[in-house]
């Protein structure tokens, strides 16, 4: 079952755009409606944008005869399919726009084709993932609909949230990762970076109650995903199989929606 998921849906970043769509159909239930073009523009974009940094060359790129040819495929739908979702909801300039900016700042973190990007400047990886993942999931629905002065609690819980899942990832990379990356478990050790995610963490789940401010099913679940979330944490470390980040690590954002529809049948 490993073996399977890894190919399937690992590396084809398919689960983590999963992953990704679910916590983006968490909050639409949570403030709005569900709308399946927009989750399908999250779900093909994050295919899209995940595949494309995985290729090595233009050249590579064009002529889709490599050993990369499944990402290529794959960044080649997503666009196709996330752009038929964008020109069937009919978003307003502004939502274009916003969406065009999220997906040039994607697009310059990991830069394909050459080894800059923005992930190359130190201490920058972690908040720059936790600005597009909060921008793509609470920012842009209170974009489309219009209550961008609203929820602003709502936009940091989330951002710590992915800065507290997203160390791990960091631990799990601090020997192979260039020493000038600088990221936090170089800087500061694995000891201090647990610590660091657990306080993201903890202050996820403050601002999210305090936007609320009761104990709805929403908010439950929310705190239910954290305290998976720093288990997972403090047991991180770089001996852990790749398995262990890249599938359960990473599901901690599809698990607020998990235990929401759970929590609703009782």
């Amino acid at each position: 079952m490993k073996e399977f998921l890894a190919k399937y849906f690992i590396k084809t970043n398919i689960w983590v755009a999963l992953c990704f769509a679910g916590m983006l159909a968490f909050f639409q239930l949570a403030l709005y409606e569900l709308n399946f073009y927009v989750l399908g523009i999250v779900f093909f974009g994050t295919i899209a944008v995940y595949n494309f940094t995985r290729i090595k060359t233009l050249k590579e790129f064009l002529e889709l005869n490599s050993e990369n040819r499944p990402q290529i495929l794959l960044t080649y739908i997503g666009l196709v399919c996330a752009l038929a979702c964008l020109i069937l909801r009919g978003f307003e300039l502004k939502t274009f726009l916003y969406l065009a900016v999220l997906g040039f700042v994607s697009f310059c973190y990991n830069l394909p084709f050459s080894n800059l990007g923005l992930r190359a400047i130190p201490f920058l990886k972690l908040f720059l993932i936790a600005f597009v993942w909060a921008g793509s999931s609470v920012g842009l629905l209170l974009v489309v609909h219009h209550s961008v002065i609203q929820y602003q609690l709502l936009f940091f819980s989330v951002f710590f949230f992915v800065i507290g899942i997203t160390i791990p990832f960091d631990i799990r990379d601090q020997i192979t990762d260039e020493p000038d990356l600088k990221t936090i478990p170089q800087t500061i050790g694995l000891k201090s970076s647990k610590i660091l995610a657990v306080t993201s963490l903890i202050l996820s789940g403050s601002l999210f109650y305090l936007e609320f401010d009761n104990w709805n099913l929403f908010a439950c679940s929310w705190i239910f995903t954290l305290l998976i979330s720093v288990y997972l944490v403090i047991n991180s470390s770089e001996k852990r199989s790749e398995f262990y980040y890249s599938f359960w690590t990473e599901s901690c954002s599809l698990l607020p929606l998990l235990f929401y529809l759970a929590l609703n049948l009782f």
